[in-house]
C-alpha cells in the first residue's frame, strides 16, 4: 500500500479521458467542475486526447492510454481524474506503462467504468487508487459540496476520516431529492482490511487477469451496480457478487462488505439487498447498505488499496484509516 504526498494550493490536477470522451452538450457542467476544483487552489489541465472519438464514445485505446501514461510522466501533474465513466477503460490496461506508474505514485480517481483503473493500479503498483467522482461528476448540481469536500479531504490526507452520510440524493436526471436514509446494518461487527472494489459490473471484468487484486491478505469489499440490467439489477448484482465470493482465497479473507446506493430504475429493494446477502453465507463479518457511492448524486471518494475500518452495531461507523 502506498500513499500520496498531500496535495497544496496550486498543485496540477491532469483530467483523462480512460473511458468516454468529452461530452459537447455538457460543457455547463464542465465549467463548474473547473471552477470548484480551482475553489480549493488547483490547477486544471486536460490529456489530449478527451475530446477524440473512435468508437462508442471513446478514443482509440493506444490515445487514451498515451494521455495516462502522459499524466504519471509529467512531474508537475499531482492527481488524475477521470473525465467520466462510460466503457472500455480494460482496453488501455496492456498499454499502460505500470514501471512509470509505480514509480509515479499520484492518486487516480474516477468511478463505474473506471473501477477497473483505480483496482488495476492497486494490483500492479501498490499504488492506492480512489473511487471517487469523475470530472463530469464534480460539476453537477445534486449536493455537490458533500461529493466535492469528501474528495478534498482525501487530496489533503486528512487523518483517519470518519465518513457520513448525506443529508439528501438523487440521481442525474432528477430534480426532486430523496431524504438520505441511515446506513442500513444487515450484520453488525467490526473489521479492518484493505478495500478493494466499486462497481460490480466492471470490477468482475478483471476476474482471471493480471490487473485483478489479490485476495490474499484480508481486505473489505466495496460493491454497487448500475441499473443497465433494469428490473433484473438485483439478480444480475447477486450473481456477480456469489461469482467474486466463489474465487480463491475471498470468503478465507473477506472481513466485511460495504455496499452502495442503487438506482430507483434498477427497483433494488431494501429487502432484496437482505436477501441477497442472506444467501451468501458471510458469516459474522459486518455488512453495512446504502452508503453514498454508486450511480447517484452525491458520493464519497474512497481509497482502493487504502485501510479502512467498520464498527457496525445499531448504527454504522466507517473510518478511512491513514
Amino acid at each position: 500500500m502506498k500513499s500520496y504526498s498531500p496535495l497544496k494550493p496550486g498543485d496540477e490536477i491532469r483530467v483523462v479521458a480512460p473511458s468516454q470522451s468529452m461530452r459537447v452538450n455538457s460543457k455547463r457542467q464542465y465549467d463548474r467542475a473547473q471552477k470548484r476544483l480551482k475553489s480549493l487552489g488547483y490547477k486544471i489541465t486536460f490529456g489530449k486526447s478527451i475530446k477524440n472519438v473512435l468508437n462508442f464514445g471513446t478514443a482509440s485505446a493506444i490515445n487514451r492510454a498515451n494521455d495516462i501514461n502522459d499524466a504519471y510522466r509529467d512531474k508537475n501533474v499531482k492527481a488524475i481524474l477521470a473525465m467520466q465513466g462510460g466503457w472500455l477503460v480494460n482496453e488501455t490496461l496492456p498499454l499502460i506503462d505500470w514501471r512509470l506508474v509505480s514509480s509515479n505514485p499520484k492518486p487516480m480517481i474516477g468511478f463505474s467504468d473506471i473501477t477497473v483503473l483505480v483496482n488495476a493500479v492497486y494490483a500492479k503498483t501498490g499504488n492506492i487508487g480512489y473511487l471517487g467522482p469523475t470530472y463530469h461528476i464534480i460539476g453537477a448540481m445534486a449536493e455537490w459540496k458533500y461529493t466535492l469536500d469528501s474528495l478534498a479531504s482525501i487530496l489533503i490526507q486528512e487523518s483517519n476520516i470518519d465518513l457520513v452520510k448525506s443529508k439528501s440524493w438523487q440521481i442525474w436526471s432528477d430534480k426532486k431529492g430523496h431524504k438520505t436514509k441511515k446506513w442500513q446494518v444487515l450484520q453488525p461487527g467490526v473489521a479492518e482490511g484493505i478495500l478493494i472494489g466499486g462497481n460490480l459490473g466492471s470490477f468482475y471484468l478483471l476476474q482471471g487477469t493480471e490487473y485483478q487484486p489479490s485476495f490474499k491478505s484480508k481486505f473489505i469489499l466495496a460493491i454497487e451496480d448500475d441499473d443497465e440490467a433494469g428490473v433484473y439489477t438485483a439478480r444480475e448484482f447477486s450473481r456477480r457478487f456469489e461469482s467474486l465470493l466463489q474465487l480463491p482465497n475471498v470468503r478465507k479473507n473477506l472481513q466485511g462488505v460495504i455496499i452502495g446506493r442503487f438506482q430507483p430504475n434498477g427497483k433494488v429493494s431494501e429487502n432484496d439487498i437482505v436477501n441477497i446477502v442472506a444467501s451468501k453465507r458471510l458469516g459474522g463479518i459486518p455488512v453495512v447498505s446504502g452508503v453514498d457511492f454508486g450511480h447517484t448524486l452525491p458520493m464519497l471518494t474512497l481509497p482502493i488499496g487504502g485501510k479502512v475500518k467498520i464498527s457496525a452495531s445499531d448504527t454504522a461507523i466507517i473510518t478511512i484509516v491513514n
